[in-house]
């Protein structure tokens, strides 16, 4: 009697939930002082990846939904993955960068130190990505990301990023390190086209059973010039949660 073999599993999918002592996007935080939960679907078909995120803030008004899509194309050890991302945000809370006018108006009404610190607005943006670098170096996964908002103009970003897994117990877990240098081109601001920030950070990874992985993580990004011209300053974090794959 033949066996035929198992076909080939052309898809995944991933369901993650966790929480973050502040978000941190590109450099900017965006909850203050306060937390957020977050969730994430992945699925996978072949090389075409879609993916829908959303953070609801813990003490803070931060909402955030983004949908993306994106294609991985591979030229020996060398990937290119292009995508699309919509990200919309109705309100944001943004610490200690009030723009200038806002800050003038603030003063006249009295209230300087309380509008520069809390500012709220919403956001609808939609965002084009490339993610170029090679996975063919062990335990290490350098990697060029390029972003830009079509919603303004000019607004880009681009980091340069190196990312690690280390295991520690096979198929049970691993540590994975990562740090990144980016370049703020209009993304977070138009006042200063210059080095946004240096960001690092750890995570490890428990694969609890075939489906279940738990996650804890801590991270620190330095403000450069462009971050320091909104007066955004340093930030530390951390994050944990669970991640379920099929």
């Amino acid at each position: 009697m033949l066996f035929r073999s198992a076909p080939e599993k052309i898809w995944d999918a991933t369901i993650t939930t966790g929480w973050e002592s502040r978000h941190i996007h590109y450099g900017v935080n965006e909850t203050g002082n306060g937390g957020v939960w977050t969730s994430e679907a992945e699925v996978t078909i072949g090389n075409l990846g879609l993916s829908a995120w959303n953070g609801f803030g813990i003490g803070n008004v931060f909402q955030e939904w983004d949908f993306a899509a994106a294609y991985t194309l591979e030229a020996g050890p060398v990937f290119l993955i292009p995508g699309y991302n919509f990200r919309y945000a109705p309100g944001l809370v943004k610490q200690g960068h009030a723009h200038a006018n806002e800050d003038e108006h603030a003063e006249e009404a009295g209230h300087a130190e309380e509008e520069a610190s809390t500012h709220a607005h919403g956001i609808y943006n939609n965002e084009l990505f490339a993610i170029l670098g090679t996975n063919k170096i062990p335990y290490i996964t350098p990697s060029t990301v390029f972003i830009w908002n079509l919603n303004q103009n000019p607004s880009g970003y681009l980091a340069f990023r190196l990312d690690g897994e280390v295991p520690v117990v096979k198929e049970t877990f691993t540590i994975n390190p990562y740090a990144l240098l980016s370049l703020n081109l209009g993304y977070n601001t138009t006042d200063s086209y210059d080095w946004n920030n240096f960001e690092f950070g750890v995570q490890g990874n428990w694969r609890i059973n075939k489906i279940l992985t738990a996650f804890v993580g801590v991270n620190y990004s330095v403000a450069m010039a462009a971050l320091e011209a909104i007066d955004q300053g340093n930030e530390f974090w951390v994050n944990a949660g669970v991640s379920l794959g099929f």
